[in-house]
């Protein structure tokens, strides 16, 4: 005797983890049918069941909308089973990938957190900093020297947009670059060469116009608190390390926030970096 194990729907529901409002919705749309319906009325679902409603549930928690349920249900042939799976499988790399990307700002994030404990604001201290790569702006400093203020604000805008639509960012904020020309000069530590965002993405998936990389060396590094914008007093004190020191700056300078307005709502407690590449006076 063939076996057969059939549950009604309260079973069913119970061993599926839904309710039977669920059960009843699926089978009036067409969706999930019960295997029969016995002369009392009541629903009767069949031990072969339970794997394609599992299937189902699992197309619904991989954004598969009801109405592609049911018209891939009413005609399903195993060719269309697998061009289902290939569609969802490619759907599910990218949401991988979005994970991945997603986890790393996160642990980007919290180590900005951890080192913006430790810094020692206010003062200047040399360090080997690694490489790093870098997606950049278009460039900004004839704007700024023009202080043409809506020029530089649209440069920014096109800027955010590449990297966010690119998904460039990795869980560093916006940096700016400022000319070995400028920041040694009182006054014009402000402008600003280009924007930047540093990044963990691959070099050959960036754009190749807009990429740099940030060499390794030796750095002098300063920590200050408070708005990021104002720099003048940072400057100074790189400046004047640097004299005292027998060092010449050799590159750009580049500006990061440790804190800023995702971290806290007080300006006060901004916390940026500038790191300035340095080397021996020959």
């Amino acid at each position: 005797m063939a076996r057969h194990m059939t549950f009604h729907i309260g079973e069913f529901a119970r061993m599926t983890g839904v309710n039977k409002r669920t059960l009843h919705y699926y089978d009036s749309e067409g969706i999930f049918q019960p295997d029969s319906v016995e002369p009392n009325g009541y629903r009767a679902y069949s031990s072969r069941q339970f794997y394609p409603f599992y299937m189902i549930r699992m197309f619904r928690d991989m954004g598969l909308d009801l109405a592609e349920i049911k018209e891939y249900m009413e005609g399903r042939t195993p060719e269309k089973f697998g061009a289902l799976l290939a569609g969802q499988e490619e759907w599910l790399d990218q949401e991988m990938a979005k994970l991945k990307r997603m986890k790393q700002i996160v642990i980007n994030q919290r180590r900005n957190l951890q080192k913006a404990r430790h810094v020692q604001l206010d003062t200047v201290e040399e360090v080997e900093l690694p490489e790093q790569r870098l997606v950049v702006s278009e460039k900004l400093r004839q704007l700024y020297l023009k202080e043409d203020w809506e020029g530089v604000e649209q440069k920014f805008a096109a800027h955010m947009r590449d990297v966010m639509e690119g998904e460039i960012l990795t869980g560093y904020t916006f940096g700016a670059m400022v000319a070995q020309e400028d920041f040694m000069r009182p006054g014009f530590e402000q402008v600003v060469s280009c924007f930047y965002v540093p990044t963990d993405k691959a070099w050959r998936n960036l754009p190749k116009g807009q990429r740099r990389l940030r060499p390794a060396g030796r750095f002098a590094v300063t920590y200050f608190g408070g708005d990021y914008m104002d720099t003048t007093a940072a400057y100074q004190r790189l400046r004047n390390y640097m004299a005292e020191h027998d060092l010449i700056p050799a590159g750009v300078s580049y500006e990061e926030s440790l804190l800023e307005d995702m971290s806290t709502s007080n300006v006060q407690e901004f916390i940026t970096r500038i790191a300035v590449p340095v080397q021996g006076k020959i």
